[in-house]
Parts: structure tokens; sequence; C-alpha cells
């Protein structure tokens, strides 16, 4: 590896200012590069010296201009009083300013940046929205446009008020900051602490910077030390030396230190690498670091950084490191809002805000997904030990009630020791500062958790006692500036100005910063230098980033006034891209292989471009693409197999003595992969509180209601009179069923009213129907069972259990004899072709579509326990099956229809072809797999865990 850039700044400091250390100041752009350069600067004879003030560019120019940098919460408030003053009675209110905010205060720092005159900027801004609204035919402004017009010509008194504004708190943003000091420069920069000032490794400088920089230099007390390579810098079309290019040539800046060619003069080698999915990159990541230990031992690791392009990775990363790597650094700031802790409490804040008066003094209630998704939050589970959270879910979904108090929950034991943490949370608060209080509370108690003392011992876990700080942090600003402003009106506007607060602070991880592996985002890696670089997300919307630009300024008149624009962003990032790889030996570039939903997958224009021009720059240069990467690391994951051992054998007789249905062994031919998840294994859809009937309820509701009618005539028909009783009683009998089975709902309003008709309709036009049929109880027509359950048994053959028994179960809506047949029947509320019903048993099992036969599957298997019931029938021949659809009444009942065989035949060919299918099932040679049929998992509810569902983090 070449020499550090701080290494040699670091020699340049001691040879050319030895012993003058402490009239010394060195100025780099980010706070992380000092640490290195101080251990730089540790003599290896272990002598004292003076070491030099080093400070980040914006704490340097908030030390030299005496003025205190104003966070994001107090820009806004600030700028929202500028508003106010402008606007009297015409101000919006601050859950309305707060959106487009944001994109003036960022204007306005980059107005000062760039030392614009204001004026001129915004007027010219203000004529060039006053022409977009002009017209020839003189049609008069409306409402809307005038405000809109008077805001543009308001802008110069927002910035000169809200200005006023931070002085008068002795506040400054940086870029106000860095205009006071390029415009007075006599005021502020004749500074006696230092004799002499170093500005080392600036790259994309602005006009206030550079008045700065031209003032210290031409006063004798300062230079600059460039950070750069040749490469970029002596061609012209290379954007990464854009900037650098200009400044080498700037006389102002003085005589500029050599620039090295180390990417024509010192090999490297570059590894590109596409891996699908996000997750993909941190386990390849991983892998590398592994590698790494296993061929140069843990001290390689020092020399080693991980750079995220895309700072969301982090978590998943550090996740991946392995054990071996030991200590690793986290130089990044990660976003808060993107925590697992701050989506508890943004889910908290959210739950109160939409909130109803409860039935207790003390406790609101609470809407019902706001708060299951706060209870099933992981940190939750953590405060609570991981004990009764089950049974509090448990209870909320048997009570289908939409809105939660907490005396709906009082069945529960007061013991609990979950129930301490739901009433803390489900404590009323009618105000901004309850909900406050409410939040200080709960990070209180998540401090005073007793694993979270135990978690500060492992590097991976002690973020969260960052973040908790930092949300303390953020909750105190919120609550100085709802009793200082009065500005949180609202709790939905605490809300909006939580996730803004949570938006804009990074959370900053502490660790070792000389030991272990370095990781950290792009920003930080300036000035840095590694001989191992792992590069993260190195695809085309992350490095560089996108075009997306939060300003009311547009494209031409930035250009025009010289304001930066995306093409300079992305020459910035090209900087970093190139800089980070000059000094480094060993570099591996791995981006996002697979494309979502808008495109993506593409690797970043920077890779292209050095597999394009590197090689031809030198041979110093080693590229290789590895693509496809990781076969062997994601191909159990892609084939998706799981073997039967005895465990999953042992399960499998465990249903072979409680019975297999219908349902269950449709699941198999559907999706083998599908039965084991959802039979083997028990797993299944969580039931959810339904805020409108679902379809399944309706159909319950249906099947009850004429169980209801029918059961008190087995071996007979009700006559026409009994049919037209039943008509009248169709309300109350759904009504009974509602309350059963949707108790709690509202079924009086909306979409519930109109379902319940629905089944009062069908139900009605059924009856109808049936008085019509003509049932003739004297000529031997009668009703046999309702809601039958069936049951039968099938021995099968095993290899490594002999013979084994398995039972058939399933339940028949209604059976009965009419016109010398006996009928297995099925009521459906969905829809049903008579098309789907005309199968023969062998159609059955080829299962090679994308739709199988489920409907016509079910009606054998019926008739396959019917057979064996001498209860139902003593004559195969006179047996039959079918649907009758409440979607198609009028068709009355569609028969399953077989060609050409009896129905005894049928039935043996159907139980053959059965016991067949079930032997495979316990065949331990045959594994469960995902069925090829992907159509089939469009509405399974395990896609996502068979990654089938196409969304990122699926595994």
């Amino acid at each position: 590896m070449n020499k550090p850039f701080l290494e040699s700044l670091a020699e340049h400091i001691l040879s050319k200012y030895q012993g003058e250390g402490n009239r010394l100041c060195v100025v780099m752009p980010n706070r992380r590069a000092g640490l290195f350069l101080r251990q730089y600067l540790s003599p290896a004879d272990d002598k004292p010296i003076w070491a030099p003030a080093i400070f980040s560019v914006e704490d340097f120019v908030a030390h030299v201009s005496s003025f205190a940098i104003p966070d994001p919460l107090v820009q806004m408030s600030a700028l929202y009083k500028a508003h106010c003053e402008i606007n009297g009675t015409k101000s919006l209110p601050f859950d309305d300013f707060i959106g487009w905010s944001k994109g003036l205060i960022r204007d306005f720092e980059e107005t000062d940046q760039y030392l614009i005159d204001p004026a001129s900027l915004y007027g010219h801004l203000s004529e060039t929205r006053a022409l977009s609204l002009w017209n020839l035919n003189e049609r008069p402004l409306t409402e809307f446009e005038q405000n809109y017009l008077q805001f543009f010509r308001s802008l110069p008194e927002y910035y000169r008020i809200y200005r006023e504004i931070l002085t008068s708190q002795n506040l400054a943003y940086h870029g106000m900051a860095c205009r006071m000091l390029a415009e007075n420069p006599v005021e502020y920069l004749l500074t006696p602490d230092w004799n002499h000032i170093i500005f080392a490794g600036f790259n994309a400088i602005t006009p206030a910077q550079l008045k700065i920089f031209y003032y210290l230099i031409a006063s004798g007390k300062s230079e600059i030390q460039w950070d750069a390579d040749a490469y970029y810098i002596n061609n012209p079309d290379q954007e990464a030396g854009r900037f650098l290019r200009k400044h080498l040539k700037d006389q102002n800046l003085g005589k500029p230190n050599e620039i090295s060619d180390y990417f024509g003069t010192t090999a490297r080698n570059i590894k590109i690498a596409g891996v699908p999915r996000q997750v993909g990159q941190t386990m390849l990541a991983g892998s590398l670091i592994s590698e790494l230990i296993t061929t140069h031992g843990p001290e390689v690791l020092t020399k080693t950084a991980v750079v995220l392009a895309d700072e969301s990775l982090l978590i998943p990363l550090l996740n991946a490191i392995p054990p071996e790597a030991g200590q690793f650094n986290v130089t990044m700031g990660y976003p808060l809002m993107q925590s697992p802790v701050f989506t508890l409490f943004d889910g908290i804040i959210e739950m109160h805000i939409n909130a109803s008066a409860g039935r207790s003094a003390d406790y609101n209630a609470f809407y019902h997904r706001n708060l299951t998704q706060v209870l099933q939050h992981s940190h939750m589970h953590f405060l609570a030990k991981h004990q009764h959270i089950g049974e509090v879910l448990k209870l909320i979904r048997a009570s289908k009630l939409s809105y939660i108090g907490l005396n709906d929950l009082s069945t529960i034991s007061s013991n609990n020791s979950f129930m301490k943490v739901v009433r803390l949370i489900m404590q009323k608060t009618s105000t901004v500062a309850e909900l406050i209080h409410l939040l200080q509370q709960i990070i209180a108690m998540m401090k005073a958790s007793p694993g979270s003392e135990n978690n500060t011992e492992n590097q991976r876990n002690s973020a969260e006692t960052e973040i908790l700080f930092n949300l303390a942090v953020i909750l105190n600003k919120l609550e100085t500036l709802s009793a200082d402003a009065g500005l949180i009106g609202s709790q939905r506007t605490l809300r909006n100005l939580f996730r803004e607060a949570a938006m804009s602070m990074p959370v900053a991880f502490y660790g070792e910063p000389l030991k272990g592996i370095q990781v950290m985002g792009l920003l930080e890696t300036r000035t840095l230098d590694f001989e191992n670089i792992i590069l993260l997300s190195a695809n085309e919307d992350k490095l560089p980033s996108g075009k997306s630009y939060n300003s009311f300024i547009p494209f031409d008149i930035r250009r025009e006034f010289g304001m930066p624009t995306h093409q300079d962003q992305q020459a910035v990032y090209a900087y970093h891209f190139y800089r980070l790889m000059q000094r480094s030996s060993n570099i591996w570039l791995i981006y996002n292989s697979e494309a979502d939903d808008l495109g993506g997958g593409e690797k970043s224009r920077f890779i292209s471009q050095i597999l394009h021009e590197l090689n031809a720059y030198g041979s110093m240069n080693t590229l290789t693409q590895l693509s496809p990467v990781m076969d062997s690391l994601f191909k159990q994951r892609a084939a998706f197999v799981i073997e039967k051992d005895q465990i999953v054998l042992d399960r499998l007789l465990v249903l072979a003595d409680n019975g297999l249905s219908p349902t269950t062994v449709n699941q198999y031919l559907n999706c083998s992969m599908r039965f084991y998840l959802g039979t083997v294994l028990g797993l299944g859809e969580t039931e959810e509180v339904e805020e409108t009937i679902d379809f399944r309820t309706l159909g319950t509701v249906v099947h009850e209601a004429l169980q209801h009618f029918y059961e008190k005539y087995k071996g007979s028909f009700p006559s026409a009179a009994e049919y037209q009783r039943f008509l009248k009683q169709v309300p109350e009998a759904v009504s009974a069923a509602m309350q059963k089975h949707y108790p709690g709902g509202d079924t009086k309003n909306g979409r519930n009213l109109l379902i319940v008709k629905v089944a009062e309709t069908w139900i009605k036009r059924f009856l109808d129907l049936e008085s019509e049929q003509g049932y003739n109880p004297s000529a031997g027509d009668h009703m046999i069972a309702v809601e039958e359950r069936l049951s039968a048994s099938l021995n099968i053959a095993t290899s490594w259990k002999g013979d084994v028994k398995v039972k058939l179960k399933g339940s028949a809506d209604r059976i009965d004899r009419v016109n010398g047949l006996t009928r297995v029947i099925d009521y459906k509320t969905g829809k049903v072709e008579q098309k789907e019903l005309k199968k023969n048993p062998e159609e059955l099992f080829i299962n090679d579509k994308d739709v199988f036969p489920e409907k016509a599957f079910q009606l054998y298997f019926y008739l396959l326990m019917a057979s064996q019931n001498d209860k139902i029938s003593q004559n195969t021949e006179t047996l039959t099956a079918g649907i009758i659809t409440f979607r198609k009444l009028s068709e009355g009942f569609l028969p399953l229809i077989t060609d050409g065989a009896t129905t005894s035949e049928s039935i043996t060919k159907f139980g053959n072809l059965l016991a067949g299918l079930i032997e495979e099932i316990f065949d331990p040679s045959i594994p469960f797999t995902r069925t090829p049929f992907e159509k089939r998992c469009n509405n399974c509810i395990f896609k996502v865990m068979c990654n089938r569902d196409k969304k990122e983090g699926a595994w």
C-alpha cells in the first residue's frame, strides 16, 4: 500500500513546524480524519510533543465566528417565525409549513456559501415565476396564483428576517457563518490563536470558503495540502478532477504540493461483483472479511475498511461481520429514522393520534392495527422479556373490536409483566406535553431494563443505547420548542416534527477508531486510506446518488448564478470514489444485481468507467469481473429443498393419526413446500381483527344460518309453509351468526351492512329455490345430515415404518337423498363452473398446470369417505357429490361428472391414486420443494418465506 495521505501530512507538519504544534491549526473536511492524524503525529520514541489544534471545516468556522450552529429544528422554528412575521394572519399552520421549509433552508445555506446577492437571485426567481403565469388574454390571476407570486416576491424578506432571528440568539447556520467570515475577514480571521493554519484534503470548495482561504494564505498564515492523483487531474474529461483542476491552477491558493500518479505507478487488484439483493452484499462482505483473516491474520483488519454507499445496509452488515473479526469501528452516522427503536416510538405516537375516547378516565381506546403493530414490535418483546405477549394479542384479535381500551384487556392477570408495559403505552394523553412525557417514560424504562446493561457488552447491540440517547435529545428539544414557542399545537404536528428531526439526525456510533475493521460511509472516507477496501451498493442510483434536489431554485437559474447542480454533486462523488482507491492495493466493488419494481440492478457508471479506462491507463491495475457471484452461497436458498429427517417423519405419523383433510392434501398437490410449512410445521396466517366482514366470515355465517334451518329436518324436508316461515327468520338467523363469528363488530353501517344484506339475500334466494324443488318425502327424499363430519382410512406402505394406517377426515355441508341419489353437497360462496367438476380421477394427480382442480378433488375425497360410511349409503352407485354456489343459485346442484366409469370404479381408482400420493408424502427420499408453477404462489401466505414475493429483504 502507498503511504497514506494523513501520514504524509503528519511528516510535513513534523518537519516544517517542529516545536510549533501549539501554534498550529489543521482544518480538514471531517472530524474523523483528526483521530488518524493524531496517531501519525505520535512520535515513535514516545517523547511528548505539542499537538496542533485539529478541526473539521464546520467546527473551525463555528470556532472562529463565535456563533453556535443551530440544529434543524431550531432553524425550522426560526424560519417559521419569519413566515409569521411576513404573512401575519394569513400564515400557514406549522404542520403545513414543515413540508416545504427544508428546501428553503437549504437554498439559503447555498445562497450564503456561494456568496450570491439574495435580492438579485430571489428577484430573478420571482420574475421567472411571474412570467410562467403570464397569459395573452390578460385573464386575472386566481387567488392561489396571487399567493404563489407573493411568496416568491417575499423570499428576500424571508432570508433577511430568518438571519436576524438567528443572529439575535447568537446562532448562525454554516453557510451564514462562512459568509460572515468571507465578507468580514479583518473582524473574524485575524485570530491570535495560531501562527499557521493548514487546510488539508479539500476538493469542492465553495466561494465563501475560498475567500477565507485566500485571505489567510495572502496573510502568510496558511497553506493548502491537496489530496489528488494525476490520473483524474491530467484528464480534462475525468469528472473526479473537475474542482481540483481549477483549484490547482488558482495562484491565490499558493503553490500546490506534489501530485502523485498512484494509478499509473503502483499495483492494485480490483474485483467487481454483482450480488442479488441488498442482504446478499453484506453476506459477501462477511465472507471476504473471514477470508482476509484466514489469509493474513487478524491484524489485516486495521488496514481494511467496509464502505457503504447505501447507509441503510449498516445494520445488516454489522450482523454479517464474523465473530473472529473482533473489534470494529463504525465511523458513519446511521439514519435514526431507519432504526427499529425509532419505528417503535413513531408507532406509539401514531397510536395516540388515532386514539378515541375510551371508557375510562385514565385510558383511551386505541385503533387495533396501531396497538397490535406496537405490541408486536421486537423491542416490546425485549421489554416484556418475551412473556405473555401472545396472550394479549390473542385477546385483542378475539375481541373483534376496532378500538381497544385497557378495560377490554381486563381478563388478563395484573401479574402479567407485559401488562405493565401495556398500561404505560395506553395511558391517556390529551396534550403534546403529556405524549412527550409518556415517550420519555418509555425511554427510561428501556434504559433501566436489565437486558440493556448486558447488551452494552456487545458492540452490535450497544448501538441501541446511542439511539435511545438521540431520541431523548429530540424529545427534549421538542419539549422546549413546544413550551417556548408554542409551535406544536397537536400530536400530529409532534409526529411530523419527530420524523423530521429523526431524518436529519444521524446516530454516531463510537468505537475504538484505530483498532479493527472500519465501517463507514463514502463521505467519511475523505483523507483516509486503507490497503483493503470493500465497497457495497456500488449501484448507479447510489454511486452517484440520484438527481433529486429539494430546492425552490430551478436548474437554469442555479447554473446562471453559479449555484451547485446535480452535475457538481456527481463530480464530488466521482472524486470520493477515485480518491478512495488511489492508494489501496485490494478493492472489492460490490453492487446489487437484482432489479426492483422500478428497474435498478445496474452497476455504477464509475465501474463501467474503470473497466473501460483504467486498464488503458496503465498495466498496474488488475480488474476482474466476478459474475455471477456466490452461486454456492445461494444454491440452497434458490433450490429451497426440505429433506424429510426423522423429526419430520415423526410429525407425519402424528398427522396420520389426527387425519388428513381434503384441504391439507390439496395443499400438498398445489405445493409440497406449502404442505410442509402449513401442515407439518403448523404455521398459518395470523388471525387479524376484521374491520369489515371478510369473505371467510361471510361464508361461515351463510353455512351456520342454513344449518340452523335444516338441522331439525333429518329424515325429511321442510314443507312449503315452513320455507315461508324460514324466509321471515333469515335476518334473525344471520344476526345470530354474526354475533357469534363477528362479535362486537358494527354490522349496522357502511360496508358491513351491505355484506349482511348480501348474506340475507343469498339465503332467501336459496330457500326460495329449495321450496320450488318439489322434494317428496313420501317417495324417500330426505335430509340425511348437515355439517356432517366424515372419516375414512387408508393403509399405505412405507420404507421406514412398514404399513401405516392414515386417517382421512372432512366435513360435508349437507348430505341428502333426492330421486334415489345420495348427494354429498358442498356450499360455495365463490364462483364455480360446471366444467371445473368434469374430471376423471387420473386428471387430479397429473398436476402439470398453473391451476389445480381443487374443487373436483374435494368432491372425490368426500365420495371416498361417504362410501365407507354405512349410515350415508349402502349402495355406492347411488352416491354423488356436487356443489351449490351462491354466486349462481339458478344453476342449482352442480354434480361431479366422470366419463365412462361407474361411481364405484371412480371411487376405487381415486382411493388407489390417493394412497399412492400419501405414500409419496411419507417417502423420506422425496423432499418437500416449492411448486414450479409460480402463479400458485400469488395468494400463498408463505411466499415471502419461500422468496417468491420479489421483495427486498425476503430472506
